[in-house]
């Protein structure tokens, strides 16, 4: 059920003061939105005649761009819809409806303004973990939009802060680490995200936690990076309340 978690007990019990905890795909489903909008643009952009796997191949060259440049967000994953549509309409022979794109951005658009769907176990393993240690949000993106699912998750209670960055990277934990005067091996990150969450904390020196989620962004996946035993992989957030 998890890796290292007896040896990792024992360490956290004696060591860790602080947990920071990331939002999306960790808290709550988030990228499953991004992927269904996708996979209902790409529906719709082949039955004008165009190969899947040029319409995929253009789609992630542009999002690696438009992130790069303008950031995070449900706005920029619309800017980058709204953009192929018009490459892809100019190319093709057929008309390619609009009303359909809307429809794809207006069912998208729905996920960044209702309450989150938290992953089963997080409010009482919130709960549970609040009683013993500080726990912090840290979530990259947009501050409005990731604000906004903050508030509305109900989680605030169980949270002394919560920061939201434009990116997380080890620039991000170093400067965190010295902002707030915690201790890094006092401290450890929970998260999906081996890029975002897990090695850069690892890096800094952090513990952490790695709860793989099957739906992760594929900008976010890399290699776990295991280092002095200070990681743990666990199946389930409600796992956490065995090693802490």
């Amino acid at each position: 059920m998890y890796k290292n978690g007896k040896y990792f007990s024992m360490i956290l019990s004696e060591k860790i003061e602080i947990i920071l905890f990331d939002a999306d795909d960790t808290l709550w489903a988030n990228n499953i939105y991004y992927l269904k909008a996708i996979d209902e643009f790409i529906n719709l952009i082949t039955a004008a005649g165009f190969q899947r796997d040029m319409v995929e191949n253009t789609f992630d060259e542009l999002e690696i761009k438009v992130v790069k440049e303008r950031g995070y967000g449900s706005q920029n994953f619309v800017f980058i819809l709204e953009s192929l549509f018009a490459e892809f309409s100019g190319k093709s022979k057929k008309l390619i409806d609009r009303a359909n794109l809307e429809k794809i951005i207006t069912q998208f658009n729905l996920h960044p303004i209702q309450p989150p769907v938290l992953f089963a176990g997080v409010i009482e393993t919130l709960e549970y973990l609040s009683k013993k240690y500080r726990l912090y949000l840290l979530t990259k993106g947009d501050y409005t939009e990731q604000q906004g699912k903050i508030q509305r998750a109900g989680v605030l209670p169980y949270f002394t802060d919560y920061f939201i960055p434009d990116e997380k990277d080890d620039t991000t934990y170093k400067n965190l680490l010295k902002e707030m005067k915690w201790k890094a091996e006092s401290t450890c990150m929970v998260g999906n995200s081996p890029k975002s969450d897990i090695n850069p904390a690892l890096r800094n020196g952090m513990y952490a936690v790695f709860i793989p989620y099957k739906e992760t962004w594929k900008l976010d996946k890399e290699p776990v990076q295991s280092i002095d035993g200070r990681l743990v992989i666990l199946e389930n957030f409600s796992d956490l309340k065995k090693i802490f």
